[in-house]
């Protein structure tokens, strides 16, 4: 009886189920183990329905669905643009079901089983791929379930996230194997010693990795950077109301201005990238923050919009921008935002739609930001006249993090992560964006002071620890600057690469024993 309950049990909703409990969506609920052996389920329903590809499809992308629900729930917390979102998710979830499509190509060549063994390639190649194409959100690549297990991904500073990618998928790719050789009831397989044996074995590498990687650790060397977060609570509803932006502003500078006079020195202070709506041209903007900056003796940091292209009159479209000032600095550094959210500031492939013959909406069109073409930090000078260099990166630029290990190959020695997520609200999406910065530090092994509006605001270390956090309040930290370049910042595609080799060969062989068989 128990047994025909569990047969009729949807196999692909366990699976849905399972990866989307897994995602570390909540403040103190960490679930990342259920990813271990999410798939599991669903690989027995692929089995089950190897001949019937449209089944398998169809299971693949109903369960990507519901680990969507799960997982991206938070993003219908927008104030507006409901439908938008609606549509954004739907796509998401069929883009995520992709590697099933090739799981089912490529059994029809060589079999569901053998095509099984390729398939945490065919995984972590699609999830690179992926995040490659201008339409993507890069919110919900697997490694990500494993952001709160820092003991366990240390290895990203030579591999990138995509080694745990790939490490998750063939983790249960392993427990399907093992569970389906075993005889017997279904509980007795799954408790049986060559699981628990794989478990430990799968887990042995990163975690010795890891204590390797904190046993060396430094915590003494580098150039002291002494920073104050300046978070904010505003709500989406206020940052589009452009009556309440100067007053957002007036408020920024005497909270600012209380830290300077009556506070701690502080040698950089952060705004989060909602801090400036306007471009520094706007009315006595810059003249202001300028007299400010010089009564604090020390530098802002912060997001602003409106930043006009120089070079080129014809093009209409300004740029997101950090924007650096600094008492002991004439000229404002800009940064210039590289990666921009598809859909809300620029149309995905908006060059190639805008040859089309009556595309209504120009490439230059005003209404879209245009993107920045290089990751490179801006040096901050400090009033004792040392200098550091300032890696920025804004808001959706943490999905990207061949970002980060540019800055840090191009000489940054601490990163900036200026966030404005109050867009979705107070939501469970906080611990989740900030563990994404986290992956960024240890991919780099850099430091990184975390400025957001709403969202979590932290000090975190190279190894993705907090060293100091305040949400609500303003929070001042002392950052010891890296000037390493991790093996992954230097070669941040070599890992894909290796994989697409391996990819060819393995199937090459596969398919060789398949004409044999």
């Amino acid at each position: 009886m128990k047994q025909s309950r569990f047969s009729a049990f949807p196999l692909w909703l366990a699976t849905g189920i399972l990866y989307g409990l897994s995602w570390p969506s909540f403040e103190g609920l960490n679930l990342s183990f259920l990813a271990w052996f999410a798939f599991v389920p669903l690989f027995f329903y692929l089995e089950k329905n190897q001949h019937a590809s449209a089944r398998s499809l169809t299971g693949g992308l109903a369960a990507m669905l519901v680990f969507a629900v799960f997982s991206a729930l938070w993003l219908f917390d927008f104030p507006d643009s409901k439908l938008k979102i609606a549509v954004i998710f739907f796509i998401e979830s069929v883009w995520l079901s992709c590697p099933f499509l090739f799981l089912v190509l490529l059994q029809k060549r060589i079999g569901f089983d053998r095509a099984l063994w390729l398939f945490p390639l065919v995984w972590m190649l699609w999830e690179w791929t992926y995040l490659h194409l201008e339409f993507t959100m890069g919110t919900h690549l697997s490694a990500y379930s494993q952001s709160s297990n820092l003991w366990l991904i240390q290895m990203i500073d030579i591999t990138g996230m995509w080694a745990v990618s790939f490490w998750l998928m063939l983790f249960n790719v392993l427990l399907f194997k093992v569970i389906k050789n075993q005889t017997g009831t279904l509980r007795r397989r799954i408790l049986n010693k060559q699981v628990l044996g794989l478990t430990i074995g799968m887990l042995a590498l990163p975690v010795l990795y890891s204590a390797f990687v904190f046993s060396r650790s430094d915590f003494d060397s580098g150039k002291t950077l002494s920073v104050r977060l300046l978070p904010t609570q505003y709500a989406a509803a206020d940052l589009l109301n452009n009556e309440k932006q100067v007053q957002l502003i007036e408020r920024m500078l005497h909270r600012s201005d209380s830290l300077a006079f009556e506070g701690e020195p502080f040698d950089l202070l952060l705004w989060p990238e909602t801090g400036l709506n306007y471009q520094l041209n706007y009315s006595n903007l810059e003249p202001l923050l300028r007299e400010a900056v010089g009564d604090w003796q020390s530098a802002l940091l912060t997001g602003c919009k409106g930043i006009p292209e120089y070079a080129d009159s014809t093009d209409h479209r300004k740029f997101v921008s950090g924007v650096l000032l600094s008492s002991q600095q004439a000229e404002v550094q800009y940064h210039h935002k590289t990666a921009l959210t598809p859909g809300q500031e620029c149309i995905p492939y908006h060059a190639a739609l805008a040859r089309i013959p009556q595309f209504p909406i120009r490439e230059t069109d005003p209404r879209y930001f245009k993107r920045g073409k290089q990751s490179k930090p801006l040096v901050l000078k400090k009033k004792e006249g040392e200098t550091i260099a300032v890696g920025v990166s804004l808001c959706y630029e943490q999905w990207h993090p061949e970002h980060w290990a540019r800055l840090a190959c191009n000489g940054a020695e601490v990163f900036a992560h200026l966030a404005g997520e109050g867009w979705y609200g107070s939501v469970g999406f906080q611990t989740f964006m900030a563990n994404v910065t986290r992956m960024r530090c240890i991919e780099t092994r850099h430091p990184a002071a975390r400025c957001a509006n709403v969202g979590l605001s932290l000090f975190i270390d190279p190894f993705g620890r907090t060293i100091e956090s305040g949400n609500a309040d303003s929070t001042l930290a002392t950052l010891r600057t890296s000037s390493e370049r991790s093996f992954y910042a230097q070669n941040p595609h070599w890992f894909p690469l290796v994989g697409f080799a391996a990819f060819l060969f393995i199937g090459f062989y596969l398919y060789q024993k398949t004409k044999q068989a």
